[in-house]
């Protein structure tokens, strides 16, 4: 089966009211769009909720491009997980369709136009990205809001990316695949002394990576359109109005799609206001966020998004804290000893009793507390020793790493 192009978002299953919503809406503003939905999880869903209105559906087990699946699954936490995915789904595709072209759209994008110019920069292109922000931010807070934390989470926004499957675009995506195998982190400080010691501080799943995408990656581009990848976090710069023909505009140009992010937790709902009490043109945008409140009952979401990750636990009905990810995850050295981290077993070494003894103090919460306190105190007397400066920077990395040296 060719598909020129095809369309894909990755979820697991508490995802699957919006990727519904996703794909329908896609389809709605383009009828011939192929979708496929890449599945990280199979275990908790009834396979009749995959038959509509996806093409196609890829499990996490059919990425023969990750080896090590027990190892892959138990080191990410679900957002890890969901991101570190989208390469080797990307792959799976072009394999399995014979796919000029892969976009990748977030499940909590919703479309409210057609998508066909897509198609067209990637006639020219290898890589097509969407940015956060396409305009300074005038006002600060919105500075230290956006444009600073967009520095320490990079610069695209991944809810959105497209490639073509010629020799640069197969170069990124292999690259790529090769850096969220071993760092897709979400800069989790629960275990900051660890991710310290080993340099690893300041990454975000799979979006920071992308910053070196225009630098290692000649044939990109960076779509600088304001209707595409729409979001709270860059409301101040972009002007959405409802027309009376139900059609929606963003700074004169057509509405391409609207990113929910953050909707579950109440993230959306707070930055949508905040933004219009800021910018009072944007209050349109309410509209938007009222559909997407309606398409999430309509599509079963109080259902589906009770459905809980099968694989939260050891064998022996444990739960897996998501620290214990993260340290397997860093502790490369261990992947060949502990290949299946689930298993507990008293006959042989296993993850699960090496942990408990190799990080004691995480298990013990006044030893966690106590550590977890003199980190920050150390932390904070070294900002109060260096306050700026190249001087700072190189004291306070060498201190640093003494102090989380194991």
């Amino acid at each position: 089966m060719t598909q020129k192009t095809v369309f894909f978002t990755s979820i697991t299953p508490n995802y699957l009211a919006k990727a519904r919503i996703l794909c329908k809406s896609l389809k709605e503003y383009n009828p011939s769009a192929f979708f496929v939905l890449g599945l990280c999880d199979s275990q908790t869903i009834d396979k009749k909720f995959l038959e509509d209105p996806f093409d196609a559906v890829l499990d996490f087990n059919s990425l023969e491009s990750i080896k090590d699946k027990q190892s892959f699954l138990f080191k990410h936490t679900i957002t890890e997980l969901c991101t570190a995915v989208k390469p080797f789904y990307a792959e799976a595709i072009i394999n399995d369709y014979h796919a000029d072209n892969v976009i990748y759209l977030d499940p909590d994008i919703g479309v409210f136009e057609s998508l066909e110019p897509l198609t067209a920069y990637l006639d020219d292109y290898s890589i097509i990205l969407t940015p956060h922000q396409l305009a300074p931010e005038k006002d600060d807070l919105y500075v230290r809001e956006n444009e600073i934390l967009f520095l320490k989470r990079g610069s695209f926004n991944l809810g959105f990316f497209g490639m073509k499957s010629d020799s640069q675009g197969l170069d990124f995506l292999h690259w790529w695949q090769n850096r969220l195998l071993f760092y897709c982190f979400d800069d989790d400080y629960e275990v900051l002394p660890e991710l310290a010691s080993d340099n690893l501080l300041g990454l975000f799943t799979d979006q920071k990576w992308i910053d070196l995408v225009p630098c290692l990656f000649s044939n990109h581009y960076i779509i600088r359109d304001p209707g595409y990848n729409v979001c709270t976090w860059n409301l101040s710069n972009r002007h959405i109005q409802l027309s009376s023909n139900g059609t929606y505009s963003v700074n004169g140009y057509p509405l391409r799609f609207f990113h929910f992010s953050g909707y579950d937790s109440g993230g959306h709902h707070n930055e949508l206001i905040k933004s219009i009490q800021h910018y009072p043109f944007n209050h349109d945008a309410l509209q938007l966020s009222n559909w997407y409140e309606e398409r999430l009952k309509k599509e079963n979401q109080e259902y589906f998004g009770n459905i809980s990750y099968s694989l939260t636990k050891y064998e022996n009905g444990e739960v897996i804290q998501n620290f214990e990810r993260k340290i397997y995850h860093i502790r490369k050295d261990v992947y060949n000893i502990f290949q299946n981290p689930y298993k507990v077993t008293s006959s042989e070494p296993c993850f699960y009793h090496w942990i408990r003894n190799e990080y004691a103090e995480y298990f013990d919460e006044s030893k966690y507390l106590a550590r977890r306190k003199e980190d920050l105190s150390a932390a904070a007397m070294l900002n109060r020793w260096f306050p700026r400066g190249s001087v700072r920077r190189t004291i306070v990395s060498f201190l640093a790493n003494k102090m989380f040296s194991r």
